[in-house]
C-alpha cells in the first residue's frame, strides 16, 4: 500500500511539473484529494508501533507450552482452566492464537454418539411398534393418551385415554393393534414392541403376557429417548397441534372424541416429510418403499411434463383468455345487442330544461 501511496505522489508531481493542476490529476487516478494531502502530511513521518499492553508475555508461552507439552490431548480452552487453577488467567483465543502460531492445532471432529445409530432396519408395517404415553388435563385432572405407533408408517395402530397407567393398559392397547391390524393372537408373526423402562412396561404381569403371546417386548436403553424416537416425535406433534391448544378437556368424553378426531386426521390426511409428504394411512397401504419412490417419481414425472407443455403453448402463440370477456370469443360474439341494436346507439339524453 505504501508503495502504491507514493506512486500516486511521484505522479501528481511530475505532471505539476508538465503545468497540469493537482486535482485533475488525482481525478484521472481516481484518488480524492483529501487523501492525497494526508498522504504528503505523512510523508517523511516514522511511526513506530506501540507495544500492545495485551500481549502475552514470554512466561505466559513457557506455562502454555509447558501444558500441552505435557498433555498434547488438550486443546485451547482445556488448557485455559489448567492455567486458571494455577492463578494465571489468559483468554481461550490468547492460548489459541499461541498454539497456532506453533503449529500445534490439531484437526477436531467430534466422535458420533453411537446410540443415534439405529440398531434396527423397518422395511415393513408391523414389524416393530411404538409405545409410550403422554399426559394431559381432563377436568382438571391429570390424565393420560396411551399410544401404539407403527414404526414403518407412522400410522397410530391403537390409542386409549386413561386416568392412569397399569400393565393391563398396556396388554390392552397392544391388543387392540393386533385386532386392528387383522393379527390374530395365534400367528406366529407378531410385531416387536418398543417401551420404555416404566414400571407399567417391566412389571411381571406384562412381561409374562408377551411370553405367553408369543411376541416380544424390546427395552429403550436408559436415557435414550431415540430408541423410541417415532412416538416421541408423534407426542411433540399432538401437543403442539391438539392438547396444548385444548389445554384442559371438560370430561373423558370430549377428551376421547376430540382426541381420536386428530388421530383420525394424523392418519389419514396430514403428510409427513418423513414420509415422503405421503399419509401414513397411505404409507401403511402400500408397505413398500420402493413403490413409494416410484410413485413419488412418477408424480414428478407428470408435474414436469405439464409444466413444459404449458410453456410451449404459451411460446407458440397459443389461445389466451380475453381479460374482461369470454376464452375463445371474439369481442363482437361476447354480447349481442339483438334488434333493438339500433335504438339503443341512437339513444340521446333527454333535455329536461324548462320551456320559455
Amino acid at each position: 500500500m505504501a508503495s502504491q501511496k507514493q506512486a500516486v505522489m511521484d505522479l501528481v508531481e511530475q505532471h505539476r511539473g508538465e503545468g497540469r493542476r493537482v486535482s485533475e490529476v488525482l481525478e484521472s487516478v481516481g484518488v480524492a484529494r483529501s487523501s492525497y494531502y494526508r498522504w504528503r502530511k505523512e510523508q517523511g513521518k516514522h511511526t513506530e508501533r506501540r507495544q500492545n499492553s495485551y500481549q502475552i508475555t514470554e512466561e505466559e508461552r513457557r506455562l502454555i507450552e509447558e501444558v500441552k507439552e505435557a498433555h498434547p490431548e488438550y486443546r485451547h480452552r482445556r488448557i485455559q482452566g489448567v492455567l486458571q487453577s494455577r492463578g494465571v488467567y489468559l483468554s481461550a483465543s490468547a492460548i489459541y492464537g499461541h498454539l497456532r502460531q506453533k503449529g500445534w492445532v490439531e484437526a477436531y471432529e467430534r466422535r458420533a454418539a453411537p446410540w443415534k445409530e439405529p440398531r434396527y432396519e423397518v422395511w415393513q408395517r408391523n414389524l416393530m411398534w411404538g409405545c409410550d404415553w403422554t399426559r394431559l388435563l381432563v377436568g382438571g385432572l391429570r390424565w393420560y393418551l396411551l399410544t401404539v405407533i407403527d414404526f414403518f408408517s407412522r400410522l397410530i395402530v391403537a390409542y386409549e385415554v386413561v386416568p392412569t397407567v397399569h400393565a393391563g393398559h398396556v396388554k390392552a392397547v397392544y391388543q387392540a393393534g393386533l385386532k386392528g391390524q387383522g393379527i390374530a393372537v395365534r400367528s406366529e408373526r407378531k410385531p416387536e414392541l418398543r417401551v420404555d423402562r416404566g414400571s407399567p412396561n417391566t412389571s411381571w404381569v406384562t412381561q409374562e403376557f408377551f411370553e405367553a403371546l408369543g411376541a416380544e417386548l424390546s427395552f429403550a436403553r436408559v436415557r435414550r429417548p431415540t430408541d423410541n424416537a417415532l412416538t416421541e416425535r408423534f407426542y411433540g406433534t399432538v401437543k403442539q397441534e391438539e392438547i396444548y391448544l385444548v389445554g384442559n378437556y371438560p370430561d373423558e368424553t370430549s377428551a376421547r372424541e376430540e382426541i381420536g378426531r386428530y388421530i383420525d386426521t394424523y392418519n389419514r390426511t396430514r403428510p409427513h416429510q418423513a414420509l415422503f409428504n405421503f399419509t401414513p394411512v397411505h404409507v401403511h397401504e402400500v408397505n413398500n418403499k420402493s413403490r413409494l419412490l416410484a410413485e413419488l417419481h412418477e408424480l414428478k414425472r407428470r408435474t414436469r411434463e405439464r409444466r413444459r407443455a404449458y410453456w410451449a403453448d404459451r411460446s407458440n402463440g397459443g389461445p389466451h383468455p380475453i381479460k374482461g370477456g369470454c376464452p375463445g370469443k371474439g369481442p363482437g360474439e361476447i354480447v349481442d345487442p339483438g334488434a333493438n341494436a339500433e335504438e339503443i346507439f341512437d339513444w340521446r339524453q333527454p333535455n329536461f330544461s324548462k320551456s320559455e
